[in-house]
C-alpha cells in the first residue's frame, strides 16, 4: 500500500477510522441540508426587503416608495445583494433561500474549522459540538431561510470574532476579522455590538504584551471598523436623514422590556431542553480541568454570548420565536464544546457528545398542538406563512396590480400582508406598524405589548397622508347592523379594503371587475343625503364632516350640485346664533 493510501486510511485521534468519520459527516450533512430545504419558508417581513431590492434593481433607489426616503429595512447588505441578483433576473424568493442556506453551511464550516484548529494547537480531541449543533438543530435549520438575513449576520459575526480568538495576535487575521465584523454591521445594525467587542478584545487578548503593542492590536481592528462605520453613517444621514432604521424605533430597541425578553429566551431554553442536562452531566467529569477555560479566548466566547443575549433580553426579544438569539448561539455551543473537552476520559466525552446531538434533534414544543399559537405575542412565525398563504398573497397582489396598474393609489396594509404588497407593485404603500414610515415608528409607546406591533397608523394619520384605502384580511365585515357598509370592498377571498378616501381615479378601477364587491359612489350619495335630512344637527354635522373627507372634498364635477345641496341641508339645521 502506498504512503498516500496509508494516510487516507489513518485513524484520527482516538483510533477512529478517518474514512468512517468523513462518511458519517457527509451523510449527516446531506440529511440536514435536505431537512433545511424541506423546512424552507418565507416570512412576511422578508418581502419588505424584497420591495426595497426591487426598487433598487429597477432604478428607483433604495426606497420602499419612489421618492420617499425611509430606511424600512434592517439588512442593508442583504437587500443590496438581493437587488444585484434581481438586476440579472433572479427571483428574491429563490435567492434568499440560496444565500441563507449557503451562509448557514458556511458558518457550520467556520465552527468546524475553528474546532479543528484548536484541537491541533492544543493537542486535544476533535469533537466539533458547536458545528454539529448548528447543523442539526431545527431552529437553526429554520432560520437558514425565511427570506431574512439571519444566517448571513450569524456567519459574519461569528467568523469575525473567531478570527480574533487567538492568544497570539496576527495582523492579517485582525484585518480580515475587522472586514467581517464590518460586513456584519452592514448586514444588521446589531453588528456594532460585536465590533465593539472585537476592538476591546484586540486590547485584552495579550495581557502580558506592552501597552503600545496592545494599543496597536486594538487599532488594527478599530481603524477599518471606524472607516466602515463612518461611511455607513454618512450614507444613512445623506440618504435617509437618520442613522437608525424604522425598526429601531418601531420596536423601541433601547427601551427596557426585560420581563418579555426573559420570557423570549425562556421559550428557546424550553424547546431546546438538552442544554440544562448537558451542563449537569458535563460538570462532574470535567471538574479537574475546568481551570483550562480561564483564558482570554474563552472569555471572548462567554462575553460575546452574554452581551448579545443581554441585549436581546433588555429589548424584549422579538415577536418571531428564537430569531434574535441565532447570532449568539455559536458562542454558547463553543463554550459547551470547551466544557466537553475538559473531560479526561475519551469514552465519556464521546458519549456525551452523541447524547447531546441525539437530544438536540428531539426538541420540546412549548407552543402546544395549535400551530399558530401566540405566547405573549411570540410566534412560530413560519406556521403563519405556509405555501398556500404565500400563493394567495401572490394571486391577490398580482390581481391588484392588474386592476389598479399605475393609478396613483395610496394604501396602508395590515399585519401579514407585506407579501401581497410586494406582488401588487402599487406605487405607494405603508406597512401599518411603522416599518416603512418614521412618523409612525417614532410614536411613543404606551402600554407594552407584542414587540414590533405596539405602534400603528390611525385614521388621523391616514387622512393627513392622503391614504385612500386600508388593506386587511377578514371573514365578512361587509355587513354591519344589517346594512351593507359602503366604505368596505371585498377584493377576493378574505382580502378586504376599507376605502378611507374615495377617489374616482382610483376606485373606478373596481368597476366591471367580477371578483370585486364594492359600492360605487352613485349608490352611496342618495343614502347619505337622506340620512342628513332626517338626522338632528349634531349628528348630521358629524356625518357630513366624515363624508367631506370620504368624497365630497374631492368629488367629481357631476356631483357639485348634490354636494352643495348636502351642505345646505346641514347648514339649515344649525341652531341660530345668539
Amino acid at each position: 500500500m502506498s504512503s498516500m493510501d496509508t494516510s487516507a486510511a489513518a485513524p484520527i485521534r482516538g483510533g477512529v477510522d478517518r474514512r468512517l468519520v468523513v462518511l458519517a459527516v457527509c451523510v449527516v450533512g446531506v440529511a440536514c441540508v435536505a431537512r433545511a430545504l424541506q423546512l424552507a419558508w418565507l416570512s412576511d417581513d422578508g418581502f419588505i426587503s424584497f420591495r426595497y431590492a426591487q426598487n433598487l434593481a429597477e432604478g428607483r433607489g433604495l426606497v420602499y416608495n419612489a421618492g420617499e426616503y425611509v430606511e424600512g429595512y434592517t439588512n442593508l447588505l442583504w437587500t443590496v445583494l438581493l437587488a444585484a441578483f434581481m438586476r440579472i433576473g433572479a427571483q428574491p424568493e429563490i435567492m434568499s433561500h440560496v444565500l441563507g442556506i449557503g451562509c448557514w453551511l458556511a458558518q457550520v464550516s467556520v465552527l468546524a474549522w475553528w474546532s479543528w484548529r484548536r484541537a491541533a494547537i492544543e493537542g486535544t480531541r476533535f469533537l466539533p459540538l458547536a458545528a454539529a449543533l448548528t447543523l442539526i438543530l431545527e431552529d437553526q435549520q429554520r432560520w437558514a431561510t425565511g427570506g431574512l438575513e439571519t444566517s448571513m449576520f450569524g456567519l459574519f459575526s461569528s467568523w469575525g470574532l473567531l478570527l480574533l480568538a487567538v492568544e497570539t495576535p496576527n495582523r492579517r487575521r485582525q484585518l480580515l476579522a475587522a472586514l467581517l465584523l464590518g460586513l456584519a454591521t452592514l448586514t444588521r445594525p446589531d453588528g456594532v455590538l460585536f465590533c465593539a467587542l472585537g476592538v476591546a478584545y484586540g486590547f485584552c487578548a495579550a495581557p502580558r504584551a506592552s501597552l503600545r503593542q496592545r494599543l496597536a492590536d486594538s487599532a488594527t481592528v478599530a481603524v477599518p471598523l471606524a472607516a466602515i462605520g463612518a461611511g455607513l453613517v454618512a450614507f444613512k444621514l445623506s440618504y435617509y436623514g437618520d442613522i437608525f432604521p424604522t425598526a429601531f424605533y418601531a420596536k423601541s430597541a433601547l427601551d427596557e422590556y426585560t420581563s418579555q425578553g426573559l420570557y423570549y429566551v425562556g421559550l428557546f431554553a424550553q424547546r431546546n431542553w438538552f442544554m440544562a442536562p448537558f451542563l449537569v452531566l458535563v460538570i462532574w467529569p470535567a471538574r479537574a480541568r475546568l481551570a483550562r477555560l480561564l483564558t482570554p479566548v474563552h472569555g471572548l466566547l462567554l462575553v460575546a454570548f452574554a452581551m448579545f443575549t443581554f441585549y436581546v433580553i433588555h429589548s424584549g426579544g422579538d415577536f418571531m420565536y428564537a430569531r434574535r438569539l441565532m447570532p449568539a448561539l455559536p458562542f454558547l455551543w463553543l463554550l459547551f464544546e470547551a466544557l466537553l473537552l475538559c473531560i479526561e476520559r475519551q469514552a465519556v466525552a464521546l458519549a456525551l457528545f452523541l447524547l447531546t446531538l441525539l437530544a438536540g434533534v428531539l426538541p420540546a414544543n412549548p407552543f402546544g398542538d395549535t400551530p399558530r399559537t401566540l405566547l405573549r405575542g411570540i410566534a412560530n412565525e413560519w406556521t403563519f406563512y405556509p405555501k398556500d398563504y404565500v400563493a394567495f398573497c401572490r394571486n391577490r397582489g398580482e390581481f391588484l396590480h392588474r386592476v389598479l396598474g399605475e393609478r396613483p393609489v395610496r394604501a396602508v396594509y395590515s399585519n401579514s400582508l407585506a407579501m401581497l404588497a410586494y406582488y401588487s407593485r402599487l406605487p405607494y404603500l405603508v406597512e401599518y406598524s411603522g416599518l416603512t414610515q418614521y412618523s409612525v415608528a417614532k410614536k411613543q409607546v404606551g402600554e407594552r405589548g407584542r414587540v414590533g406591533h405596539e405602534k400603528a397608523v390611525n385614521k388621523e394619520w391616514m387622512t393627513a397622508h392622503g391614504v385612500e384605502m386600508y388593506l386587511f384580511l377578514d371573514k365578512d365585515p361587509l355587513v354591519k347592523n344589517g346594512a351593507r357598509r359602503y366604505d368596505y370592498a371585498r377584493l377576493g377571498g378574505r382580502l378586504t379594503a376599507l376605502i378611507w378616501i374615495y377617489r374616482d381615479e382610483v376606485v373606478d378601477a373596481f368597476r366591471n371587475e367580477e371578483e370585486i364587491d364594492f359600492v360605487p359612489i352613485e349608490a352611496v350619495m342618495p343614502g347619505i343625503e337622506a340620512s342628513l335630512a332626517r338626522q338632528p344637527y349634531a349628528e348630521a354635522r358629524a356625518t357630513l364632516d366624515l363624508f367631506e373627507s370620504y368624497y365630497l372634498g374631492h368629488a367629481a364635477p357631476q356631483w357639485a350640485d348634490t354636494a352643495a345641496r348636502m351642505r345646505r341641508i346641514v347648514a339649515d339645521k344649525a341652531p341660530a346664533q345668539p
